[in-house]
């Protein structure tokens, strides 16, 4: 599956190297790919702001990019996008969309939900087990909760024990329905007691990422 192969490419960006583990995770990978997708080019300290990494961790980061070929690096341009760069975002785009920050006191008090919509992701339940197995993996990857929902027929949808459960939170509902939630699309959401929901995003995204990249996925 061609998906499985990208979201791959994040992680060995990514990976330990020599012993070392980098600064950075997969979801910075993903993160400086769309911002560079989005502005044409960077540069090395526009990243270093905008991924929230010192400068090190950054130079790492940008040094694997170019040796997978994602990107060039020259002095007057910055870093920019190659062809396979742009291709492997474009096709990571299409099917995760960023939830960047919800707030809905009624889920979650005093606190930050963030996550992702996978598209056609409701085979991932069945891939790593259920809900309480992909919820313990965003837990494991930095969130304090996670919210897992499943989207049919315009209604979303709460997988349990033995079926799914009518979502009944309509301040919840309305937000998602803003983000064009499709039919079969798995909606996963991290919630952190903090007001900074970039760690919520992260753990996320890294946790979908790792979940698409295991083996035996279709």
């Amino acid at each position: 599956m061609k998906i499985m192969k990208d979201v791959r490419i994040l992680l060995k960006v990514a990976e330990e190297r020599g012993g070392v583990k980098p600064g950075f995770s997969p979801y910075h990978v993903f993160k400086a790919l769309d911002s560079l997708h989005a502005q044409g080019a960077g540069s090395r300290h526009e990243l270093m702001r905008l991924l929230g990494l010192g400068e090190a961790s950054v130079k790492t980061l940008l040094n694997r990019l170019r040796e997978a070929g994602l990107v060039s690096i020259s002095r007057p341009h910055g870093t920019k996008l190659t062809d396979a760069g742009r291709g492997l975002i474009s096709s990571l785009r299409e099917i995760m969309k960023i939830i960047p920050s919800l707030r809905v006191e009624g889920v979650c008090l005093n606190c930050s939900i963030s996550g992702l919509i996978l598209r056609n992701g409701r085979f991932i339940m069945d891939r790593v087990g259920g809900v309480i197995i992909l919820r313990d993996l965003i837990v494991k990857e930095g969130a304090d909760g996670a919210l897992i929902l499943t989207y049919s027929g315009g209604v979303f949808y709460l997988p349990v024990m033995g079926g799914l459960e009518e979502l009944r939170n309509e301040e919840l509902s309305h937000q998602l329905r803003g983000f064009q939630v499709r039919d079969n699309d798995l909606i996963v959401l991290g919630m952190c007691y903090s007001s900074n929901g970039e760690r919520c995003l992260a753990a996320t995204v890294n946790a979908i990422i790792k979940v698409l990249s295991s083996e035996g996925g279709e």
